[in-house]
């Protein structure tokens, strides 16, 4: 049992803290601190002690000291200390139920990992479960070693075996009397063969004659051409560049000219007032402003363009390296078959589409001088494309002949694999000179390991398989009965879900647990953090106050199917948060059992309502009850005398019963319900911050000290809860006459108090 906390040094906020005073601990030790005060360092330090880890402590370390932290414990009339950065001793039989047991152990954030099923595994199965986990841990190990040195000598037989043999048909092998009779038989076989078919790898290589295809004119050419627009005026823009030509408008004449128009409305110009109904020039510019005319100038932009992707220069690059090619491959194809490709000049070819482009480029700059009018095809244009019709004639014919020499060249190349059957041959010579090879003394040898190994790696296997089906029916019994225990806890707790389908996975090799939540008659995975968004699972449909139910339920299980919970002292650090503040009495009735099987309980709480129900529920309290506080001392935090009574018994208490009455039985004026939250507010924000506020400062004033809190003074813990404070009070206020004159007769509903009244209480965990 932990006596007495003698010194703490350097630590977090325990920055010098020396016993002073009655502050023994007792068979169940109350411990009340507000946030900020230490709880959770205090945890650290104890974690430390129980798994002999200094980083617990280590890591905080004091800000802006030198010095090493120090702790001086006593537990069952031994000394325990932490010194330069090791304890003396440490003492196991601690079990801590806090945020790191949540996090590493049950879920964290939203998520539940795999690191968390496996470290909840080893909770689940006990030290008898981890012991055989740990032997089949070391059996995959002697695995690994194993497969290690099965690879190694793989990759050392791998140069000796040809491709077409599997190993295990060259482990297999029996020798062969006159292997080197057959060696020297294939060997002349193959000389043989090579000279009649000098020339095989080369035909099988080559590649094959490929097809012309030549570049067409775009269809869309034809077409812009032939566009034209009746209701432009044909000298409509050379009147608008000549206005700009001769105002000197330049750049920005169009832009100009352009936004004017917008501004005529009546036939008269919105300059000088003179009338535009007969203006010509008006005329003109809305013509040539006009959006149909804009469009169709966009598109003949795009002439000069479109003629040089389709049938420019580059565009002939690919023709003239398949001419090419084809020529090259020719000469060489004509060796073995006979194939014949009628000629194409590529100059040719070239000087024809020069003559189209060039015709292309003349229709297209008519269409640019008269963008309105319809440009005629003429003589010249159809005589290019004929051209080009008859070149594509040529050159289907070409390709014609192309397709009949190809299938005389696959026919060679069928004739010249088959007929000389070499890669045939040299398998079978390949064979014998690796069976040769097999029986080598170096290559046996290695042979001879390899099968040992594979025989070790079998027998190993045989003993893992054994060993997983004990653990296996080990873990089948014992994750029923958790599973029971877990859904006892959370019936208990009265969460509406339960956990179903517990069992063992070994993901990765290494044992896990698993478990479904059953919601609403439905049964949900996990998750994690890779589920798709939107699939129901423990993020979606459990509550914060939920998982922490789920957590605590879990801690419980572990305690219930400890063996040896008589040993142990079981520490509970804020064991419910503020959304499942109604769980407070089964928590604390729970806590009170675990003193008749635990050798010790310690609870820490930030609520001190929680910690005196505690009190209360206590069945000796001269004998078995201690109650303490972490209290904040100059910069320091120390441990001292509290009292649970005095502490709750105050005109906060007053108010907070009258809003509890309200809150669970709707009892009292409604008014006077209204009226008590702000001064319940003020005496929790005084409670919980003293020494901020002073007795003239009221709820507003309170409310800005908050919002200008820094994070070092303390009174910055606040500000998680200023909007919900600020909210409460802008409703509350309207029913003080210092903030409503008509306060009295401000109206009021039952539905809506009931509301505000709830979220007051939940800031305090009073629900």
């Amino acid at each position: 049992m932990l006596e007495k906390v003698i010194s703490l040094k350097n630590i977090g906020r325990f920055l010098n803290y020396s016993a002073s005073g009655d502050v023994a601990f007792c068979k169940l030790t109350l411990i009340y601190a507000e946030n900020g005060r230490g709880k959770t360092t205090f945890c650290s330090i104890l974690r430390s002690l129980q798994s002999g880890q200094p980083e617990f402590i280590m890591e905080r370390k004091t800000l802006g000291t030198t010095d090493l932290p120090y702790v001086h414990m006593r537990l069952n009339n031994e000394d325990k200390k932490f010194t330069q950065g090791n304890w003396s001793s440490v003492h196991q039989n601690i079990l801590i139920f806090d945020s790191v047991f949540v996090n590493e152990n049950v879920y964290s954030g939203d998520y539940v990992e795999h690191d968390q099923k496996k470290n909840l595994y080893r909770i689940i199965v006990g030290s008898d479960g981890v012991k055989l986990a740990r032997e089949i841990e070391d059996l995959d190990s002697k695995i690994r070693d194993v497969n290690n040195n099965l690879r190694t000598n793989k990759d050392s037989l791998a140069r000796y075996i040809p491709e077409e043999i599997t190993f295990e048909e060259f482990l297999e092998w029996q020798p062969v009397p006159d292997i080197e009779e057959q060696i020297k038989k294939k060997n002349k076989e193959l000389e043989k063969m090579t000279l009649a078919a000098s020339k095989a790898t080369e035909i099988k290589t080559k590649s094959m004659l490929m097809k012309v295809h030549l570049p067409s004119l775009p269809s869309d050419f034809i077409n812009i051409l032939s566009k034209e627009l009746n209701n432009i005026i044909a000298d409509a823009e050379t009147k608008v560049r000549g206005q700009i030509n001769k105002h000197k408008m330049g750049s920005y004449g169009e832009t100009w000219l352009s936004q004017g128009l917008t501004f005529i409305n009546d036939n008269h110009c919105p300059f000088c007032e003179q009338e535009l109904e007969a203006s010509e020039l008006i005329k003109a510019y809305s013509s040539y402003f006009s959006e149909a005319y804009e469009n169709i100038k966009q598109e003949i932009s795009q002439l000069t363009q479109m003629i040089n992707n389709s049938i420019g220069e580059t565009s002939l690059s690919s023709v003239q390296q398949t001419i090419a090619d084809n020529k090259t491959l020719l000469e060489f194809w004509k060796q073995f078959t006979d194939i014949i490709l009628p000629d194409i000049s590529f100059n040719d070819v070239q000087q024809k589409y020069m003559i189209l482009r060039n015709k292309c480029f003349s229709l297209a700059q008519k269409k640019q001088d008269c963008p309105t009018e319809a440009i005629t095809i003429d003589s010249e244009f159809s005589a290019a494309i004929k051209e080009l019709e008859d070149l594509q004639t040529v050159v289907e014919s070409y390709n014609a002949s192309i397709n009949n020499s190809n299938e005389l060249i696959k026919k060679q190349k069928e004739i010249s694999n088959s007929s000389n059957d070499i890669g045939k041959l040299k398998n079978e010579l390949n064979q014998l000179e690796a069976h040769k090879k097999r029986f080598e003394p170096d290559i046996s040898n290695l042979c001879q390991k390899y099968q040992d190994n594979a025989k070790s790696k079998k027998e190993i296997e045989d003993t893992k398989e054994s060993k997983r089906k004990e653990l296996d029916n080990y873990c089948t019994d014992i994750l029923q009965k958790y599973e029971q225990t877990i859904n006892k806890y959370l019936d208990q707790f009265n969460t509406g879900f339960r956990i179903t389908n517990t069992r063992h996975l070994y993901t990765g090799g290494t044992p896990s647990s698993q478990y479904q939540i059953f919601i609403n008659n439905t049964q949900l995975q996990l998750g994690d953090s890779r589920t798709p968004a939107g699939t129901p699972c423990f993020k979606t449909t459990l509550s914060s106050g939920d998982r922490n139910a789920l957590a605590l339920a879990f801690f419980l299980a572990m305690i219930e199917q400890d063996n040896d919970i008589v040993k142990k002292i079981i520490v509970f650090d804020d064991p419910f948060i503020s959304l499942d503040r109604f769980r407070r009495t089964c928590t604390a009735q729970i806590i009170i059992q675990l003193l008749s099987k635990a050798q010790q309980v310690i609870v820490l709480s930030h609520d001190p309502f929680f910690l005196k129900l505690l009190h209360d529920e206590c069945p000796d309290k001269s004998t078995l009850l201690k109650t303490l506080q972490m209290n904040k001392s100059a910069c320091s935090t120390i441990i001292t005398e509290w009292d649970a009574q005095a502490e709750t018994q105050s005109p906060y208490l007053r108010d907070y019963n009258t809003l509890l009455g309200f809150y669970r039985e709707r009892k009292g004026d409604l008014y006077d319900v209204a009226r008590t939250i702000r001064p319940f507010l003020e005496g929790m924000l005084r409670h919980h911050f003293p020494g901020h506020f002073t007795d003239k400062e009221w709820l507003g004033d309170m409310i800005e000290k908050i919002r200008n809190a820094n994070e070092q003074n303390g009174l910055g813990h606040a500000k998680a809860d200023l909007n919900e404070i600020e909210a409460i009070n802008a409703y509350s206020k309207k029913f003080h006459h210092n903030q409503n004159t008509n306060a009295d007769n401000e109206p009021i509903n039952d539905d809506e108090l009931h509301g505000y009244v709830r979220r007051t209480l939940q800031l305090v965990g009073g629900e």
